[in-house]
Order: C-alpha cells, then sequence, then structure tokens
C-alpha cells in the first residue's frame, strides 16, 4: 500500500469491518424487503444543474475509488424504472463539498431495466457539532409518476454511525450497505431503490398532518431570533439547525411532544454571519426545511 493511501485511511474517511473479498455483481440480488427506502435530510449541499454521468470524480482526486451500482424499482421490486434521474453529490476526500463547480456531483440515467452504475470514492468525514458525520452519499430520485425521494447512503462498520442522529434511525437501517474489496484495489457497493407507488403521501401532505414550522422571525437576524411551530398530533419532534457545511450548530428540540403551539428562540450570538438551515423531523421522517440568514 502506498504512503499516499495509508495517510488517506488515516483521515477517517471510513473505517469498517470487512468481512472478506467477495465477487462483485453487475446486478443486485433479489430483493425481499419491498417496502419504500427511506428519507433523509436534504442538508445544505445540494446544486442543481449538476451534469449527466457514470462518474463523478474529477481529473485530480485522492481516496478510495467506489462503485456504486443497484436497481432502481417500485414497491413491487420485480419491474425496473426506466430512464429515472439520480442525483448524487457527496464530500470530498477530505469531508468538503464542491460548491462551485461540479466535482463529485453528477446524474445518472438508469437504463431500460432500471439498473445503475456510479464511479464515486468513498467519501471523508466532517465535523458536525463535536462527532463527525458518518461517511454517506447525498441522492435525489425522479421518476416519473412516483413521488421525488431524497434520502442518504452509509456504510456498514463506520464507527460514527451509532451517534449520528440521522445515520442512527430506525428507518436508515436498510440504507447503511456493506462495501467489498475488488482485485485491483477498488470498492464495490449495491444500493438497490423502491420507491412508493403513484399518489404517495408527500411533503405537503406530512406538513398538514403534522403541523408547521413558520419562517423565523426576524429573518435576516442578528443575536437572536425566533421560531413558531404548530404541531398537530403528538409526535417524536426534532428541530437542527445546520450551516452551510452541514454542520450542527444547535438542536432547538428534540424531545416526544403534544400537540399543541410552541416556541423556540435561538440564541446566536456567537454564530458566524451566513446562511443556515434548520430541519424538521417528527417520527423519523422528514417534514419541512427553512433558510436562515444572520447578518453579523
Amino acid at each position: 500500500m502506498s504512503s499516499d493511501r495509508r495517510n488517506f485511511l488515516k483521515k477517517g474517511a471510513l473505517v469498517f469491518l470487512a468481512s472478506g473479498i467477495i465477487p462483485f455483481k453487475l446486478k443486485a440480488e433479489e430483493i425481499v424487503n419491498c417496502d419504500p427506502t427511506t428519507t433523509d435530510m436534504l442538508g445544505p449541499f445540494f446544486s442543481a444543474g449538476a451534469p449527466e454521468t457514470s462518474s463523478i470524480v474529477p481529473d485530480s482526486y485522492e481516496g478510495e475509488k467506489l462503485i456504486l451500482t443497484g436497481r432502481l424499482t417500485g414497491t413491487d421490486c420485480e419491474i425496473g424504472l426506466a430512464n429515472a434521474v439520480l442525483d448524487f453529490w457527496q464530500a470530498d476526500e477530505n469531508g468538503d463539498y464542491d460548491d462551485d463547480g461540479f466535482n463529485f456531483r453528477g446524474k445518472v440515467i438508469t437504463d431500460n431495466e432500471g439498473y445503475y452504475n456510479l464511479e464515486t470514492i468513498i467519501p471523508g468525514k466532517y465535523l458536525n457539532g463535536s462527532q463527525y458525520r458518518p461517511a454517506h452519499i447525498h441522492l435525489k430520485v425522479q421518476a416519473e409518476g412516483y413521488e421525488e425521494l431524497i434520502t442518504q447512503i452509509y456504510f456498514e462498520g463506520d464507527v460514527d454511525i451509532p451517534n449520528d442522529y440521522w445515520a442512527s434511525l430506525p428507518s436508515a437501517i436498510n440504507r447503511i450497505i456493506p462495501i467489498s474489496a475488488g482485485a485491483i484495489g477498488d470498492w464495490y457497493g449495491e444500493f438497490d431503490i423502491i420507491l412508493s407507488p403513484s399518489n404517495p403521501i408527500g411533503i405537503n401532505e406530512l406538513s398538514k398532518e403534522y403541523g408547521d414550522l413558520s419562517q423565523n422571525f426576524p429573518n435576516p437576524f442578528n443575536g437572536h431570533t425566533r421560531f413558531q411551530f404548530v404541531l398537530n398530533k403528538d409526535s417524536q419532534t426534532h428541530i437542527e439547525i445546520f450551516n452551510q457545511k452541514g454542520q450542527s450548530v444547535h438542536i432547538l428540540v428534540n424531545n416526544r411532544l403534544p400537540k399543541g403551539r410552541y416556541e423556540f428562540n435561538w440564541e446566536a450570538t456567537h454564530a458566524q454571519p451566513g446562511v443556515y438551515t434548520a430541519i424538521w423531523y417528527a417520527d423519523d421522517l422528514l417534514i419541512k426545511s427553512i433558510k436562515l440568514i444572520k447578518n453579523s
């Protein structure tokens, strides 16, 4: 192993427990569990307009190559969804996102049987508050006649999964995938995607069911801002604020709350000026996200 490769692994891009080398399969195994793929937070790093490609690796890169493959189906798990758009984005080997171009960003189109292949690298990690977020790949899926899916892919054996709010949710269990080493040094993984039938419950319907998180006021703000929150049903409620690097800066609430009206204040005197994102989850479902602007 080269010194560069050893140094990369020391950066903590991914720590996992190897179970041996297994042959890479170009087509995913038969799926037994046909539940729809669960959602995850969009995060602050999505950029529209990424190019159509089968490789999101720039010419100059470091890190461990990863070949990701899988199949997109409906909940019958039999008929592949052709010509669907899979929008991938992720951090580089150092845990940084490209906000100016499209390195480690791209759209993959499924083939006539719903299969896809993506060449990328194992993503680096970055601090989320006092904890590192586990290595992850973001994914947005759009297929005609199906609800848009926004989710994230994690990796088995990652030591930071248990301490990460999003990756440790029970709903994320089927999005934590094994990867295997190939003969030429690359890594291989499979991730099958299952979309809900037509007319599923979408974000707007979930908002009607659970309530509403109003835009913070004032916005833009300086030292502090407040949020008004209406909860239509008893639920496990988690509202968290992230900066532009995807790092958690404040948790407004993380409790099971009874239905009712609430007001939360964020004393942000020590927060840096910039754009922030508040994300609301209820009962492990993504309900709403809003943008905040701190002037000074």
